[in-house]
């Protein structure tokens, strides 16, 4: 009995304490033992009860602080470039758990992924949010080449279709801005039309298809290079928020793009084809002016889109505004409207109207194309147009013009072409 004791304290007997109770129940139930045996007995029950084990269970884990509770909880953090979660992209390798510390793996597409820094801060205030997690550790890898390819697949398609975004069967409307000719604030209308749905709460994206006069990235002060991981090109984020894709990021600052038009458009088919468009509510073109060649091409392309005239109030903008909304119609587009662009100022003083341009342009190129003036933008003197300050500060005047055009376009019931198989 004594060596019993001895090897079930060193932990040797597993299973025996069952036996052994076993083995009392018999005894008692028999009645019979001498004082000495009884007193053992009664000895043996004692010490087998006080040799159970009652050292204090770890306490169990909170709600969700498990690996599956954590790659729950990843599922709210997205990767800044491509939209989607961490966990659906299978960039989550690994989930390791030590006390109230948390270790997550995470597998980028390149090493030198210029979002390293967002996803760490997101991976970690999304599990700090967790009862019981007090640190979170993530520690990077890079993708094999075949994983990266695979993803790059699984995202875009095939590698000589156009991004989903484009196809007629996607959810995401193309909004083509277009004008006759240059200098009526075409991307400045772009901009801050992309502004105005993204403060609505909309999705949305920006192409710059105006090849030789690609101004976007200086209005939306981003001119940096975009990433490319896998032959699939990723939209820039601005500092505001807003993803876009310009030429104008492929070529350095100041450098002229002298190209023909077949080159030309052979570069607008990559941005549409390579480019990771994630299909988001909206994608606005800004449109290269005119009723040439490269214009017509890009709206050949999408032909889904829905074409928004800019004009001025002058007669001659709005002649030759006429006739970019022709050709667009021409090319099987639908009209959304005419945004007449610098029609007025206000005066500080009074509030007055000031027609600096005179004219009616915004009316004379919505009767010839039947369509209707979605909105009058007013001039605001003390816009700078300083690179990056070209989207109007909310509650100015031109702002609450662009929010009113938004409303109206995302109001709108657009029928969308079904593939037939």
């Amino acid at each position: 009995m004594v060596e019993w004791f001895r090897r079930r304290k060193n932990g040797n007997l597993q299973g025996e304490t069952d036996e052994a109770s076993r083995e009392t129940g018999s005894t008692a139930e028999l009645g019979g033992g001498t004082p000495q045996e009884s007193a053992a007995l009664e000895l043996e029950t004692e010490t087998a009860g006080d040799l159970v084990d009652r050292t204090p269970k770890p306490e169990e884990p909170a709600d969700g602080f498990s690996e599956a509770g954590v790659r729950e909880a990843l599922r709210d953090v997205r990767d800044p470039e491509i939209g989607r979660d961490l966990i659906s992209l299978n960039m989550v390798r690994g989930v390791e758990i030590q006390g109230s510390s948390v270790t997550v793996g995470v597998a980028l597409t390149t090493a030198g992924c210029p979002m390293k820094h967002r996803i760490t801060t997101d991976v970690r205030d999304r599990l700090m949010e967790i009862e019981g997690v007090e640190s979170v550790e993530v520690d990077f890898g890079v993708m094999t080449d075949a994983d990266r390819q695979n993803l790059m697949t699984s995202l875009h398609g095939g590698p000589s279709e156009l991004a989903p975004a484009f196809k007629d069967e996607s959810r995401t409307r193309i909004i083509a801005v277009v004008s006759g000719k240059g200098g009526v604030g075409k991307s400045t209308v772009a901009v801050n039309l992309a502004a105005a749905l993204d403060r609505a709460g909309h999705s949305v994206e920006i192409l710059d298809a105006d090849v030789h006069g690609s101004s976007v990235p200086v209005m939306l002060g981003a001119t940096e290079k975009p990433n490319v991981v896998g032959g699939v090109i990723f939209p820039i984020e601005s500092p505001t928020g807003l993803k876009f894709i310009s030429m104008g990021n492929f070529v350095n600052e100041g450098q002229a793009i002298i190209w023909r038009a077949p080159i030309v458009n052979k570069a607008l088919t990559q941005l549409m084809r390579d480019v990771y468009w994630d299909e988001p509510d909206f994608i606005i073109v800004d449109m290269p002016p005119g009723t040439g060649d490269v214009a017509l091409t890009v709206a050949q392309m999408i032909p889904k889109a829905e074409a928004l005239v800019v004009t001025t109030p002058q007669a001659d903008a709005a002649r030759v505004a006429v006739k970019a909304g022709k050709m667009a119609v021409q090319a099987h587009l639908k009209l959304a409207g005419v945004v007449e662009n610098m029609s007025h100022a206000e005066c500080p003083c009074c509030g007055e109207e000031l027609r600096i341009f005179g004219g009616d342009g915004g009316d004379r190129v919505a009767s010839e194309l039947d369509a209707k003036v979605m909105g009058r933008i007013p001039i605001l003197p003390d816009a700078s147009g300083e690179p990056g300050k070209s989207l109007f500060a909310e509650d100015t005047a031109p702002a609450r013009a662009f929010e009113k055009i938004a409303k109206s376009i995302a109001e709108k019931k657009v029928r969308r072409r079904i593939k037939v198989l």
